[in-house]
């Protein structure tokens, strides 16, 4: 079975020939360092080498249309956290519907489950996502697009995903049933 940190894991460029080819798309299309003193390189070059650490992997996300910096930044980090929590969700909702357990239970006991999940693993998961870097661009309506990197060891997003499933399943009469298998099946997406 292919583990949720492989398929959420990207891939780690080398300091070679990879990383100038970023660092030039990224001056090429306008995007500048927000909020450090550092260059964009410098940056650049520290979060890859955040990635070769072993269990370490990246979250993103983006705010297109903002007006102000601050906005623009906390919309990237909520958009990284929903879609680290849309991702593990995803795979435990398949994980739990190809088990024999899916068609013991209702679909509304197990969509309420899903959801109180997806709740507190943002609630969760929001404390693990380290701050890497950050991008900003001035699009042509004077608005801003910004992305923001993070960094993620593996072993405390796992505890963050078993602490928000077993919360949840406190509130699920079906999850309880198999809490066992479910403890497993968010462990296995990170187990080598």
């Amino acid at each position: 079975m292919i583990s949720l940190a492989i398929l959420m894991a990207v891939p780690v460029f080398a300091q070679g020939a990879q990383y100038r080819k970023k660092l030039r798309e990224y001056k090429r299309d306008g995007w500048e360092l927000f909020g450090s003193s550092r260059t964009l390189d410098d940056a650049l070059r520290a979060h890859y080498a955040a990635l070769e650490t072993p269990g370490v992997f990246e979250v993103s996300g983006t705010a297109s249309g903002v007006k102000t910096e601050a906005v623009g930044q906390q919309v990237a980090w909520n958009n990284a956290c929903i879609g680290y929590v849309q991702q593990a969700g995803g795979f435990l909702r398949g994980r739990v519907d190809s088990d024999s357990h899916a068609g013991s239970t209702s679909d509304a006991e197990f969509s309420n489950f899903y959801a109180a999940y997806e709740t507190l693993l943002q609630k969760e998961i929001r404390g693990e996502l380290k701050p890497s870097f950050t991008l900003v661009k001035r699009l042509s309506d004077g608005s801003l697009q910004m992305m923001a990197f993070f960094v993620v060891d593996e072993a405390a997003a796992a505890d963050a995903r078993i602490k928000a499933m077993e919360l949840a399943a406190r509130e699920s009469e079906a999850a309880q049933r198999i809490a066992d298998d479910l403890r497993g099946y968010v462990k296995e997406g990170f187990d080598e």
